[in-house]
């Protein structure tokens, strides 16, 4: 059973989710490692690949160093700090389980669960009798599908800590991020995706919008707000650089074409935006990472594993007892070359 804390949730139906090598160096085919995942017959071994594989679409990719994509950006950049690779390390009262854990995944349908895992639709409704009772209208998908029967060993493949800071950021907590990325990308790649995960969990995931911001005379629109000095962007062409730096052309169109968008273009090149919070999972314990690997089409596609304690004994985080999260709910991060570096195209806030 999901346990979650809610914030405010003006926007919470617009954040829902349906779905490290030396710091120098390059990794674009990466070696992989074993990630053991045992399954029963006839559900075969599911994969980080999606499948069906797309046809290539995409040039080989060449190499662009971590400096040449910051001083590219077109606008002022955060500041990035890279620790050594690691393995990845519980969060407090946290203890990785040593059997495995269920694995599930949230579908738009189940023939998408079952594509991606290799199994089919049949086999899905064995190991969900409650099928019907996962679909949830609100998001339009199937909520935390089991996906095979035995359970899931998780991968301990090393990742690289990235501290994102922005010291122009009036708000203190909004100023800096702290999270893990696969230590096998290289810098570039790594510095992408921790702004990815910097900009969504301050501004496009547990919080909605720009801070500060001026109310404006009159509504645009679904917008009542500018950003202001002391919030990450004032000028929308600055924020559009940020976004097409870090992000694919093709997920920063999805989100400024989403019906209402949380940020738009004002006049004079002032940044409308919209304000809201969502809750998080308080059986949230913490997110691992399979290996990335190369694809076809010439990006990296890995699995985020967000890990939950579902047990019907957690009583929250107010004791001192550990936890053991049993469930690993997987979505998928997909980097995409471009002439200037590795951009993001796929990722979800794990939480």
């Amino acid at each position: 059973m999901k346990k979650y804390a809610v914030i405010l949730s003006s926007l919470a139906f617009l954040l829902a989710a349906c779905s490290a090598a030396p710091a120098d160096s390059v990794a674009a085919t990466p070696v992989p490692t074993e990630t053991p995942a045992p399954t029963a017959e006839p559900t075969p071994e599911p994969t980080a690949t999606p499948s069906p594989t797309p046809a290539p679409t995409m040039a080989v990719y060449d190499e662009v160093s971590f400096d040449d994509w910051r001083d590219g950006a077109g606008c002022t950049m955060p500041d990035y700090t890279f620790s050594a690779p690691h393995k990845p390390q519980p969060q407090e009262q946290v203890t990785w389980p040593t059997d495995g854990v269920t694995l599930c995944y949230n579908a738009k349908t189940l023939e998408e669960a079952a594509e991606i895992f290799h199994t089919t639709v049949e086999n899905l409704k064995e190991l969900n009798p409650d099928w019907q009772d996962k679909y949830s209208r609100a998001i339009g998908c199937y909520w935390a599908l089991k996906v095979q029967a035995d359970p899931y060993t998780l991968p301990m493949n090393n990742v690289v800590t990235v501290t994102v800071n922005a010291p122009w950021v009036e708000g203190y907590y909004d100023r800096t991020e702290v999270c893990d990325v696969p230590a096998s990308l290289d810098k570039q790649a790594r510095a992408a995706l921790a702004s990815a995960y910097y900009f969504q969990y301050h501004w496009w995931g547990m919080h909605a919008g720009f801070l500060p911001y001026e109310k404006l005379d009159e509504p645009v629109g679904f917008f009542n707000y500018r950003a202001a000095d002391g919030a990450f962007y004032t000028k929308f062409s600055e924020f559009g650089s940020f976004l097409h730096t870090v992000y694919s052309d093709v997920w920063v169109d999805d989100m400024l074409s989403m019906d209402p968008a949380l940020f738009a273009e004002g006049e004079n090149d002032t940044i409308l935006t919209l304000d809201g919070d969502r809750g998080g999972n308080i059986a949230y314990c913490g997110h691992l990472f399979t290996e990335p690997e190369l694809q076809p089409d010439g990006s990296l596609a890995f699995w985020q594993l967000s890990l939950t304690c579902e047990s019907d004994d957690f009583k929250g985080w107010a004791g001192e007892e550990t936890i053991v999260p049993d469930t690993a709910t997987v979505t998928t991060v997909r980097l995409v070359p471009t002439e200037n570096g590795w951009r993001v195209d796929a990722l979800e806030l794990p939480s």
